[in-house]
């Protein structure tokens, strides 16, 4: 039943003009909607602007991990949170001992054994011994002094 009425009402209605459905493709009815244009425009523009936005920032990102090794050693200084005087000690042994990642000092002991025994820093030895106890902790720093004496010693025996 409530479709009959349906069909009543529908049939009640007047006919749709569907003439008019093609006046806006005809060249003469055609026209340029600027408001619609304009914000088009801007829709264009605020996402070109993110695009480039975060291709800057991923850039920046990347050129931030790239292979530093003077800024590794500078991250190492400061999260073992040394002083300037030993920070700048370390740079110089780096320095000295020509080492293209001076990082390494904060993973091998025997590059700190090694400036021990350079007449440069033979006056520090007390500073690099307690920093080699740092990095390396007691017994490992003293396995680093053992091994390398006993490797001198072998050298001077043969």
């Amino acid at each position: 039943m409530a479709s009959l009425w349906q069909l009543v009402i529908l049939a009640d209605q007047p006919p749709v003009d569907f003439s008019a459905m093609g006046e806006h493709f005809r060249a003469e009815n055609a026209h340029f909607n600027l408001p619609h244009f304009i914000i088009l425009a801007l829709v264009v523009l605020v996402i070109a602007s993110l695009i480039w936005a975060l291709t800057r920032w991923q850039e920046t990102e990347n050129a931030w991990n790239v292979d530093n090794p003077q800024r590794l050693f500078s991250d190492l200084c400061k999260k073992h949170e040394l002083s300037s005087k030993d920070s700048s000690l370390l740079k110089k042994i780096g320095r000295e001992l020509q080492l293209t990642h001076p990082a390494s000092i904060f993973c091998d002991p025997s590059l700190l054994v090694s400036a021990m025994k350079l007449e440069k820093f033979h006056e520090l030895h007390g500073q690099l011994a307690a920093l080699g106890e740092e990095f390396f902790g007691y017994h490992l720093w003293k396995q680093a002094i053992a091994s390398d004496s006993s490797v001198h010693q072998q050298a001077s025996i043969g």
